[in-house]
């Protein structure tokens, strides 16, 4: 059995080439967790927002909205895998409940969060990027508002 010898030309291309494939993989790599990171995020982030809204929207008045859609994104923030830097900012317009019964309105909700990617180490990507999840949920036109 005759053992294939390479060229001596050939020597040492595998280290060469393994050197020039391996730092391109880890920042294909990379650029891929950055990627789910974020489309993760956007999910996230636009389920506080509705959970936020449609929570409001079920409270008799506004104070009493904004804590418990506040508290909501809170519990929901804490039970998820996705970190905000700093702390997620949650906007709330509930003016919707400054008419009268019988009256349309709406309760809008908007959730900022801010996502770190700088953990990625990948050349020319951000530092961390804003996500933001907007909803909106109409008002029981006939429920009773204080």
């Amino acid at each position: 059995m005759n053992a294939r010898v390479r060229p001596h030309r050939e020597r040492g291309a595998a280290a060469v080439e393994f050197a020039v494939i391996v730092p391109a993989l880890l920042l294909i790599a990379g650029l891929l967790v950055g990627a789910g990171r974020y489309a993760n995020a956007q999910v996230v982030v636009q389920q506080w927002a509705d959970a936020a809204a449609r929570t409001a929207s079920l409270a008799r008045d506004a104070p009493t909205g904004q804590a418990q859609a506040r508290a909501v994104v809170a519990a929901d923030a804490a039970g998820s895998s996705t970190r905000c830097r700093p702390p997620w900012h949650l906007d709330l317009d509930a003016s919707g409940f400054t008419g009268p019964p019988g009256s349309a309105g709406a309760v809008h909700a908007g959730v900022t969060c801010v996502i770190p990617l700088a953990d990625l180490l990948v050349p020319g990507l951000p530092g961390a990027v804003t996500v933001r999840g907007e909803a909106t949920s109409t008002l029981d036109r006939y429920r009773g508002r204080r």
